[in-house]
């Protein structure tokens, strides 16, 4: 004959079940709760880091502007003004409706070999398109391209330097819909970052280029051996043209 187990076994019984499901369901609250302040934290970060971007962008224009209009009237000095007239073709953006990226780069390229002495070759494919991504999109990979040899010029040491922007099938995905990233490599033969393990974060300059690669949602990678130069790498995914629709 079969034990017949008591009552208020069974009433302890579905307590702990009803214990144990309330604690797995406030688990679950919990994470997602988490998960969520985590996104509007990330969110707020890219907004964040428009606003900077924004603020630095209008500031480079009105110091420009400053440059141009107020002080280059009063140089005399042809090597003085000339160098003036450079930083204020820098601090200003491109005008991407009268000259395309890939045009503003091959000009960056040889302005950059004239100016700084070390050797720049290119390689920028000639089927790529940057007509999905906009306007302002373009003006945040010209200037990371350009902090890239900004850093070439003062700290690699390098005798020649090299741009290549390509199309990428296999690479870094953002963005699952498009199946073709745009691949930027930045590369040098100078000193690496010799002795350091990994490249120091403190510089104003490469902050705005891990700014801006958020707010692209591009992946930013360096790459430094010692004494075997430095590689910038940028990889992302333009936004689905008209065609591909």
């Amino acid at each position: 004959m079969l034990y017949e187990l008591p009552y208020e076994f069974y009433v302890r019984l579905v307590w702990l079940f009803v214990f144990l499901i309330t604690i797995l369901l406030l688990a679950l609250c919990y994470l997602l709760l988490a998960l969520r302040r985590s996104v509007e934290r990330e969110s707020q970060s890219t907004a964040f880091s428009h606003l900077v971007i924004e603020g630095m962008e209008k500031e480079r224009r009105r110091i420009a502007r400053e440059l141009h209009d107020r002080i280059l009237p009063q140089i005399r000095g042809m090597e003085v003004g000339d160098q003036l007239r450079s930083i204020c073709r820098e601090l200003m953006p491109p005008d991407f409706s009268r000259l395309s990226l890939k045009d503003s780069l091959v000009g960056f390229c040889d302005k950059f070999a004239k100016e700084t002495g070390i050797e720049c070759v290119y390689s920028i494919e000639k089927e790529l398109s940057f007509k999905a991504i906009s306007t302002e999109d373009q003006l945040h990979i010209y200037r990371m391209i350009q902090e890239a040899f900004r850093n070439i010029e003062k700290h690699s040491k390098a005798q020649k330097a090299s741009l290549v922007v390509r199309r990428n099938n296999n690479g870094y995905k953002s963005n699952q819909k498009s199946s073709e990233n745009i691949f930027i490599c930045i590369s040098d033969d100078g000193t690496g970052f010799s002795g350091c393990q990994e490249l120091p974060q403190e510089g104003i300059g490469l902050k705005c280029m891990n700014q801006r690669a958020a707010i692209l949602g591009a992946k930013l990678d360096f790459i430094s051996e010692s004494s075997n130069g430095l590689m910038v790498t940028i990889e992302l995914t333009p936004p689905l043209s008209e065609d591909d629709l």
